[in-house]
């Protein structure tokens, strides 16, 4: 049966109205993205790294300048940016709206690829970014927004998505949860902030995954937890409890971590913690498997009390712990830009490596 011409009227109306509706949602999340750019644009910098490289032909030292991206966290100029960049440069300085700023380092921590430093006279006017350990992962699938400063471009705006997040990659065991996103970092754009659609600060670029074209960047309350130590001893302390695990299949097919050793005089064993006890949280922090543990002592500090929550003979118990800094004989991870890498691993953030300019006037 033919349609009548007043339905046909209606389905152009509908139409209509659906059509303009996208263009408004569009235009919307388009404005809500320009938002974001131009409250936080002011806070990044390009950061400039000098070191001195052996010339194994000639015997002769040259000196390169790695590249990246950082942004101001305090008033008082601490920027953050990349280890990668920073740790052991002969010198680091800054460049805010076309001027370049000294800096000191005030620490690094290879591990999580993070360093800080401070400007020593930082420009009269400038933009932070505040780090709120309140804000939670974003849903998978929510949109992600970077600002970097790729090449030698001001600062530019990167949209993707929020694509996972990960405990581990292929080998490798992430020192605590890195939040994946499709946002490529490469030519300078690694350590810049990326935030949420509303704006709200979710974490720092710090390492690439070439296979995917994304990033890693690592959670705010993981990059308070480095601030904090690096603001305090310019270095990470790591808690230590004194224990080691194993993953055990119980009888619903499912993985239980399980203490296999408790050593002897160290922090959970004076807590009364023994080998067989299965293992429930740290911290707050829920262990459902052996990849959960780095990251709930992760968060573990050093000289503080952290609660450990275990099964024992069918009876859940609670002690609280006096987490030690974790002995120098202690085994520490080898940081990814130090080991050899394979396909599907996670590198530093992506490096943009120049030769050092012939004078660069630095504000003292």
């Amino acid at each position: 049966m033919p349609l009548r011409p007043v339905w046909i009227v209606a389905l152009a109306c509908f139409a209509n109205l659906f059509v303009n509706a996208e263009a408004g949602n569009a235009l919307a999340l388009q404005q809500r993205l320009i938002q974001v750019y131009e409250k936080n644009k002011d806070a990044v910098v390009r950061v400039k790294a000098a070191f001195t490289e052996p010339d194994l032909v000639d015997a002769e030292a040259s000196i390169r300048v790695r590249v990246g991206t950082g942004f101001f966290i305090s008033r008082e100029g601490h920027v953050l940016v990349s280890a990668s960049r920073a740790a052991g440069a002969d010198r680091v300085w800054i460049e805010y709206h076309g001027k370049a700023y000294a800096t000191e380092p005030v620490g690094h921590d290879r591990l999580t690829n993070i360093s800080v430093l401070r400007v020593l006279s930082p420009p009269e006017d400038f933009s932070i970014i505040s780090l709120d350990g309140n804000v939670g992962h974003p849903p998978i699938g929510a949109v992600a927004v970077s600002i970097a400063m790729p090449l030698d471009f001001d600062p530019s705006p990167a949209m993707g998505l929020f694509t996972g997040v990960d405990k581990k990659l292929a080998h490798q065991v992430f020192p605590t949860e890195y939040i994946r996103t499709t946002i490529p970092v490469d030519a300078g754009q690694g350590g810049g902030p990326v935030l949420d659609i509303n704006g709200r600060f979710i974490g720092m670029t710090v390492a690439s995954i070439p296979d995917l074209g994304g990033s890693y960047c690592l959670p705010v309350d993981a990059l308070i937890r480095v601030r904090d130590d690096l603001m305090f001893a310019g270095k990470i302390i790591h808690g230590w409890l004194g224990f080691e695990v194993t993953a055990q299949l119980n009888e619903l097919d499912s993985d239980e971590v399980i203490l296999s050793k408790v050593y002897e005089g160290a922090p959970a064993a004076e807590a009364g913690l023994q080998k067989g006890d299965r293992l429930l949280s740290i911290g707050g922090r829920d262990i459902g498997e052996v990849t959960d543990i780095r990251g709930a002592i992760f968060f573990a500090r050093a000289n503080q009390f952290t609660s450990v929550k275990f099964e024992r003979d069918g009876e859940i118990q609670e002690v609280s712990v006096m987490t030690l800094p974790r002995p120098e004989q202690m085994p520490e991870i080898t940081p990814v830009e130090k080991q050899e890498v394979e396909a599907g691993d996670a590198r530093p953030d992506g490096e943009l490596i120049d030769a050092v300019p012939e004078s660069t006037e630095l504000v003292e």
